[in-house]
């Protein structure tokens, strides 16, 4: 982990994710610390945690609409380490972006997806025509343990519904194809889902590389699917997040995935020992301006094309 010191790693927000985050950094090596209101053993406050526990590396996974406030607070506090804020980055995105004195990137694991980096290659210098993507769950499936409608996910005004718990599709499009241009959407809350949140979101957009993008995300999916295709020069690519599958011009390559390994990967890039692929903050500050256009088209029956193109 690291050659001089054991790593100290602060969790802020101890849910399903945190304590995934948890696992992954004490199977790293890692000395791990949590803030959390709720759990047992734990700092009750982000600043009792960083002055007790002084970390080197920091992860945000509390709610959604605090990520910002969080940022804040490590700078006010003078945190100088790494972090990794957990995706999306903002509930809604601030009129203004703070300088902050640490490196930050936020949590798109799917970078790390065996399938992704395979599309990276396969894309590299190859110009391309379209892109579908699509993502859907059943939300109360997601977490079998917890009733659905406690979860931030089902409220709108904790940072919850599908085009922000599902922003990774939006993420990796623009990872592949290069920042979003212009989008038209369509969503909102259509299901008898007891939530205030929206459960089902589709997206047609223009990105810097690629004319034809569209997308759809939902809460509704009985039969649990992820995927995308893409059409360019080299041919066609499926890529079934599902079954770790590639479909490339009619050849089928497996791949043996475990959700851990990219967690892992995502650590080791955040805090400087891997690849630098990960979401910059830059990256995420652009995927929230996406999903708020989309919105606003939804709304407005119109498109919304990006300021300062």
């Amino acid at each position: 982990m690291m050659e001089d010191k054991r790593l100290k790693s602060l969790i802020i927000g101890y849910g399903s994710i945190g304590r995934r985050h948890e696992t992954v950094l004490n199977q790293l090596g890692s000395e791990t610390a949590i803030v959390s209101r709720h759990a047992e053993v734990a700092y009750r406050t982000l600043e009792e945690g960083l002055e007790h526990f002084q970390p080197d590396y920091v992860v945000v996974a509390n709610r959604t609409s605090e990520h910002l406030q969080t940022l804040d607070r490590l700078e006010l506090a003078g945190f100088r380490g790494a972090c990794l804020v957990e995706k999306p980055l903002s509930g809604e995105c601030p009129q203004s972006f703070s300088d902050y004195n640490f490196s930050v990137r936020v949590g798109y694991v799917l970078r790390f997806h065996p399938l992704l980096l395979a599309a990276v290659e396969l894309l590299q210098g190859q110009c391309i025509y379209s892109m579908h993507a699509y993502a859907g769950q059943y939300l109360p499936d997601w977490r079998p343990d917890t009733d659905y409608r406690e979860s931030y996910s089902s409220h709108k005004e904790q940072g919850g519904g599908v085009l922000r718990d599902l922003s990774h599709e939006l993420d990796y499009l623009q990872a592949l194809a290069g920042p979003w241009r212009k989008v038209a959407a369509l969503g909102g809350h259509f299901s008898k889902l007891e939530i205030t949140s929206d459960d089902v979101f589709g997206l047609l957009f223009e990105t810097e590389h690629c004319p034809v993008i569209s997308c759809q995300v939902n809460y509704l999916d009985r039969n649990l699917r992820r995927d995308c295709t893409i059409q360019y020069e080299g041919g066609t690519a499926h890529l079934d997040f599902i079954d770790n599958r590639l479909i490339h011009n009619g050849t089928e390559q497996l791949f043996q995935v475990e959700r851990n390994d990219l967690f892992r990967a995502m650590h080791l890039s955040a805090f400087g020992q891997g690849s630098t692929q990960g979401c910059s903050f830059d990256d995420a500050v652009d995927t929230v301006k996406l999903i708020e256009a989309a919105e606003r088209s939804s709304k407005e029956h119109t498109w919304v094309c990006r300021i300062n193109q």
